[in-house]
């Protein structure tokens, strides 16, 4: 038999393409999209690190570039609130005597409404809240009040808002600030009239009413399905305010939310009227500890006759982040700075936050905490912070009841509309974040071969449409899932 006079070996050609299921292809995904039209002029970060390995065995791409974190900043106050306070923390609101009670049932001096900083205070109902103080009130033996209901939100301090949120978020419901007696979500409702497309949308009225608030209305009336493009113009402790944009044509009516500049102050009010109402006289002006100290006033040594606790820090956190709702976070970011630093101050409670992670190992170089909820565009937040925030949260000995506030990619909260139907369905959990031109999540991963990461992708000042975004975003954590 004769043998070829030719022999040929082939030797195989090593490919440059990172393996499938690879942290390389994971990187790969992300270099391509910064490359894409969409994100070609954005500042984009990933970190990844697992949770069976060290800090140390973080991968990504500029994971270590300052960028803005929005809404996910909630995931480091929650998973600090997890570990400061406990998951089974609850927020204390109690009513106080200061004065003397008499045996017909005369209260001679003021009731005080002392907040505890309970972001669900009166959220499903005003008048229930109110029966129950009423019959606390008679329980402890007093029938009527000859002084004034007294609001104190001083636990949070005065300061409701960072200086750094946007002016036209401090009147709308979304940016209402804290509030130590946060009352009724400390928003109320405005709604208008729509009769005619490019006309004015007179103002019907707000509910509640807003004594000593004068309205300069300027609002517009859509098209109809052009949704609420209404904002509400106010600061906080102000009574002007101004309506503008527009309300969408298709009903007789449209109502928007705003937020209450003064709770405390609202509370005693409403309850004042309250009681007045139900024949239990209150005599005096209700007001709050803050105004008396404005005016040189006191109050009497203080005696508790009611105290009421919320739901736990665990189910106030799920709403939180399930929903995003920045002032269930902020109360919870002031919780810490007044438990750690003894000053529900925006200052402590950043204090707070970065020391506790700091003292986890985390480098907080370069860390800037403006807030709680992730509002401000001046707080600052590395990929790979993040993501070893999320890592050292892992390791804590409450952390299902932290993981279990996250949304799921696809099937739940602000993740519902997202990675459904690819191979991050319910395989990703975590906390989205978005304002003007920033898209983030940060959360953890559950991949195909059984192992878990902490991870973080931050996009900051995309050109692209949000779909684009999202689709970007979607690819990376697939190739994730696929490690």
């Amino acid at each position: 038999m004769l043998r070829s006079l030719f022999s040929v070996s082939f030797v195989p050609v090593l490919s440059l393409a990172p393996v499938l299921g690879s942290p390389e292809a994971v990187i790969a995904e992300m270099e391509k999209i910064q490359n894409e039209p969409a994100t070609k002029t954005a500042s984009i970060g990933l970190c990844f690190i697992p949770l069976d390995g060290e800090p140390s065995d973080a991968r990504g791409y500029r994971l270590d570039t300052a960028l803005i974190p929005a809404s996910t900043m909630k995931a480091i106050t929650t998973a600090a609130a997890n570990e400061i306070l406990g998951p089974d923390f609850t927020f204390q609101t109690r009513l106080e005597t200061a004065g003397l009670v008499d045996e017909e049932g005369t209260l001679t001096g003021n009731l005080v409404v002392r907040g505890g900083g309970d972001p669900t205070l009166a959220e499903s109902g005003i008048s229930s809240t109110f029966a129950k103080w009423k019959t606390a009130l008679q329980e402890a033996g007093i029938e009527k009040i000859e002084g004034s209901i007294v609001g104190d939100a001083s636990i949070f301090g005065t300061q409701r808002v960072s200086d750094s949120w946007p002016w036209n978020d401090f009147g709308n419901y979304y940016g209402s600030g804290p509030c130590g007696l946060t009352f009724h979500q400390n928003q109320f409702y405005a709604s208008f009239s729509t009769p005619k497309v490019g006309g004015p949308a007179p103002l019907i009225g707000t509910d509640p009413k807003l004594p000593g608030v004068k309205f300069f209305n300027e609002m517009r009336v859509g098209a109809s399905g052009s949704g609420d493009n209404g904002y509400i113009y106010g600061a906080p402790y102000g009574n002007v305010f101004y309506l503008r944009g527009t309300v969408p044509d298709g009903s007789s009516s449209f109502t928007i939310r705003g937020a209450l500049p003064d709770p405390a102050l609202f509370c005693a009010r409403a309850f004042t009227k309250y009681l007045n109402t139900g024949g239990f006289e209150v005599s005096g002006e209700p007001t709050t500890v803050r105004l008396m100290n404005d005016a040189g006033e006191s109050l009497a040594a203080r005696k508790i006759i009611h105290e009421q606790e919320s739901a736990t820090l665990k189910e106030i956190m799920y709403s939180t982040n399930m929903k995003s709702v920045n002032l269930r976070a902020e109360c919870i970011f002031r919780m810490i700075g007044h438990k750690v630093k003894g000053k529900g101050t925006i200052d402590a409670s950043s204090d707070a936050v970065r020391d506790h992670w700091a003292a986890r190992g985390v480098d907080m170089t370069g860390y800037i905490m403006d807030d709680g909820s992730g509002l401000s565009r001046a707080n600052l937040v590395t990929p790979r912070q993040m993501a070893e925030i999320l890592y050292h949260a892992a390791k804590g000995k409450d952390f299902n009841a932290f993981k279990y506030t996250l949304p799921v990619a696809g099937q739940s909260g602000t993740l519902r509309s997202i990675g459904g139907g690819s191979a991050a369905s319910g395989r990703v959990r975590a906390k989205s974040g978005t304002i003007g031109r920033v898209r983030n999540y940060s959360g953890y991963v559950s991949t195909r071969s059984g192992k878990e990461y902490a991870f973080a992708i931050f996009m900051t000042n995309y050109s692209g449409d949000l779909s684009t975004i999202k689709s970007q975003i979607v690819r990376v954590w697939s190739k994730m899932v696929a490690m």
